[in-house]
């Protein structure tokens, strides 16, 4: 009997899985016509997901939860580089480069959902479900980079002037810098420069300078 609860169980996070898949699809079609994310009607993104409305709504009971909920994935790759970067004790010996890469895959990714990071940051202004999950996000992400960082502190490998707080003051850094970068127009080479200064600064930031 436990087996086959535990094979229900399972088959149900992959049904999920599979449903906050085609939603955000969706979703990401329909703002990149141009249509803000309050515009759209939750009938229209249940029809383009190829589901009922009733259906949809056993899945996301309100709109906010489809945001969250498609924006928890997109965000999921967003800060995967960095995180692995904080995660790598090694990642100090490789210098402003490892940072360079982790920078230039968040940016990346960034790019890849750029319409739906963008309705994201609109309507936190003003939802406070939106605003507790992509605030979470953040900060759940500053916790562990704070943690390794105090790892690092305490076995000497960077300043102690190195804190919590000066992970928590470059983590929004990078992240209004992207998103305000990522909804201008793009030039030609202009990822490059941001990349750099991006991971000049935080390298700068987290060892305080230390070679």
């Amino acid at each position: 009997m436990g087996s086959v609860t535990r094979s229900q169980a399972v088959h149900a996070r992959e049904r999920r899985a599979e449903v906050v898949e085609r939603v955000l699809g969706a979703v990401e079609e329909l703002l990149a016509t141009g249509e803000r994310f309050t515009e759209i009607p939750v009938q229209r993104i249940a029809a383009d997901s190829g589901m009922s409305r009733t259906n949809f709504y056993q899945y996301f009971p309100n709109k906010s939860q489809v945001l969250i909920q498609v924006a928890d994935v997109a965000s999921a790759e967003f800060f995967a580089a960095p995180t692995s970067w904080f995660a790598d004790d090694a990642s100090l010996d490789a210098g402003v480069a490892g940072v360079e890469r982790a920078i230039a895959s968040m940016v990346a990714e960034f790019r890849k959902h750029w319409t739906l990071m963008r309705a994201l940051g609109e309507v936190s202004a003003y939802d406070t479900e939106v605003a507790e999950f992509w605030f979470g996000r953040i900060n759940t992400f500053i916790d562990f980079a704070a943690g390794q960082v105090a790892r690092w502190r305490a076995a000497g490998r960077v300043d102690p002037s190195v804190t919590t707080e000066s992970v928590a003051a470059v983590t929004w850094m990078v992240e209004r810098s992207v998103t305000q970068y990522a909804l201008g127009p793009r030039q030609e080479g202009s990822d490059d420069k941001l990349i750099a200064a991006l991971s000049r600064t935080i390298w700068l930031t987290v060892t305080a300078g230390a070679d």
